[in-house]
C-alpha cells in the first residue's frame, strides 16, 4: 500500500536498457540509486519506503543488473570505468540475495540510554566483514539488537547487594558502578559495547579466536561513545569448551554476565552454563541477562539451557517475548528484513531467595 507521501515507484521498465547504449555516468548514477543501504532494525523502520528513499519495485531488478553484468558495454571506451560498473553491479545483485552474499559492511544502532522513549541515545557503529558459516558471530542479529534496547530498563532486577529491594528501581547508571559485567559470545560487541555506554561500566567482551579481532577493532572504533558515558569496554578470547581459569583470570568473578542469541549448537547448553556458573559472582545480587531468538530448529537448546541453569542453582527471576527484525535470509523486498520473535530472561541464584 502506497500514500500520497511515498516517493513514485520506479519500476524495471524505467531504467536505461543495456540496448540503448546508455552513457556510463548514466549507468553508475543509477546503480548508485539501487543500493539497498543497512538500516537498523527497529518495528518502525520496517517499511518497504522509508521516508526520502527510493521507491524501487523489485520485480525483474535482478534481471537487469545481471543483464550489466553479462553485457561487454563496448561502446564505453575506458576499461576502468566498464570494470566500475560491472563491480557496482556486482554489489547490487549481492545486496538482494541475503546477508550471506554481502560484501563487508558498517553499521550504526541508535540504543537507547533512558527508559524513556523520547530521552537520550547513543550511536554504536559496527563493522561486519564478509560472512561464512563457520563464522557467524561476525554478524550483529537481532537479539543483539533488541538486548540492547532493553539494557537502560533492567534495575528493577540488577541490584546491587549495597542496596535494598526497594531500592532497587534506582536508575541502572546510579546502582551498577561497583559491578564488573562479563560478556560470552559477543559476537561484533553490540550488547557489550551499548552495556558500557548506557551503564557507564567496565564491560569484558569474550568469543572465540576468530572472532575477537573484528570485535577489538569494533570496541575501538566506539571509542568516543564510551568515553563520553564513561564506560569502558575489553575484548579477550574465551572459548567454552575450555576452563574459565585458564583463560581469564582465576580470581575473577563477575557481578552480570551478558548473552545474546548464543545456541548454535547441542552442546552450547552445556558449555554455556558450565561457563556461567564459573565466571558469575555469587552474591545476592549476581544477574545473568540472555536474549534468544525462537528458532525452530533450536528450541532443543533453548529447553536444554532452561533445564540446566535451573539444575546449576539459578532461578529465573523474569522474562518475555518479543519481535525484532533480521536480514539474514528469508527478507521480501528490498529492506530484506525478516521477523524474529525472540525470548528473554533474568537469571539469580535461587539460594538467595530461599
Amino acid at each position: 500500500m502506497h500514500t500520497s507521501d511515498d516517493p513514485p515507484q520506479i519500476h524495471v521498465f524505467d531504467l536505461p536498457q543495456i540496448y540503448t547504449r546508455p552513457s556510463p555516468d548514466v549507468l553508475l548514477q543509477t546503480l548508485n540509486d539501487l543500493a539497498i543501504k543497512p538500516i537498523s532494525w527497529d518495528v518502525g523502520l520496517h517499511r518497504e519506503s522509508l521516508a526520502g528513499a527510493t521507491n524501487i519495485n523489485e520485480d525483474g531488478i535482478p534481471k537487469y543488473l545481471t543483464s550489466i553484468i553479462a553485457s561487454r558495454l563496448a561502446w564505453i571506451d575506458d576499461e576502468d570505468v566498464r570494470e566500475q560498473i560491472w563491480e557496482l553491479a556486482s554489489s547490487r545483485l549481492c545486496e538482494r540475495s541475503g546477508r550471506a552474499a554481502l560484501p563487508p559492511i558498517s553499521r550504526s544502532f541508535s540504543i537507547p540510554t533512558m527508559t524513556d522513549p523520547a530521552g537520550p541515545t547513543v550511536t554504536i557503529t559496527l563493522y561486519e566483514p564478509s560472512l561464512t558459516a563457520d563464522n557467524l558471530g561476525l554478524k550483529t542479529w537481532a537479539s543483539s539488537y533488541l538486548l540492547s534496547k532493553r539494557l537502560a530498563g533492567l534495575s528493577a532486577y540488577c541490584p546491587t547487594s549495597n542496596h535494598s529491594d526497594s531500592a532497587s528501581q534506582l536508575d541502572l547508571n546510579r546502582s551498577l558502578p561497583q559491578k564488573s559485567v562479563l560478556e560470552l559470545g559477543a559476537g561484533t560487541g553490540l550488547v557489550g559495547i551499548s552495556a558500557a555506554a548506557v551503564w557507564g561500566v567496565h564491560v569484558h567482551l569474550t568469543d572465540l579466536p576468530t572472532i575477537v579481532p573484528n570485535l577489538s577493532s569494533n570496541i575501538t572504533a566506539n571509542a568516543a561513545a564510551l568515553s563520553a558515558s564513561g564506560g569502558v569496554a575489553t575484548s579477550d578470547v574465551l572459548d567454552w569448551s575450555v576452563l574459565p581459569s585458564e583463560q581469564l583470570q582465576p580470581s575473577r568473578k563477575y557481578g552480570i554476565i551478558l548473552a545474546a542469541d548464543p545456541l548454535y549448537s547441542p552442546e552450547h547448553p552445556r558449555l554455556l552454563v558450565q561457563t556461567i556458573t564459573r565466571c558469575l559472582a555469587t552474591e545476592i545480587s549476581a544477574r545473568v541477562v540472555v536474549e534468544l531468538p525462537l528458532r525452530e530448529a533450536y528450541m532443543a537448546e533453548i529447553e536444554d539451557l532452561n533445564t540446566r541453569m535451573v539444575e546449576a542453582g539459578l532461578r529465573l527471576l523474569v522474562h518475555g517475548e518479543e519481535v525484532g527484525y533480521d536480514d539474514w535470509a528469508g527478507g521480501k523486498g528490498s529492506s530484506g528484513l525478516k521477523e524474529v520473535k525472540c525470548w528473554w530472561g533474568i537469571w539469580g541464584w535461587k539460594d538467595a531467595y530461599v
